[in-house]
C-alpha cells in the first residue's frame, strides 16, 4: 500500500463520528480474532500431527498472540 493510500484512510478516518469509530474497531477487533482463531486450528492440527501436546500449543499461542 502507498504512502497516499495510507495518508488517505488515516484522513478517513479522522473524519469519522465518536460511533462510527467505535464500529471500526470493534469490526477490527472481530477481523483480528477471527484470524486468531484461523490461525490457532491450523497450528493445532500441524502440531497434533507432529504428536505436541495441546497445553504447549496453547502457550505458544498465547505468547504470539499478546506480542
Amino acid at each position: 500500500m502507498s504512502q497516499v493510500a495510507v495518508e488517505n484512510i488515516i484522513r478517513e478516518i479522522a473524519a469519522l463520528t465518536e460511533e462510527e469509530r467505535e464500529q471500526l474497531e470493534t469490526r477490527l477487533a472481530e477481523i483480528d480474532e477471527a484470524k486468531w482463531l484461523e490461525e490457532a486450528v491450523e497450528a493445532r492440527r500441524i502440531a497434533g500431527a507432529a504428536g505436541i501436546d495441546q497445553s504447549n500449543i496453547d502457550q505458544v499461542i498465547e505468547r504470539l498472540r499478546h506480542q
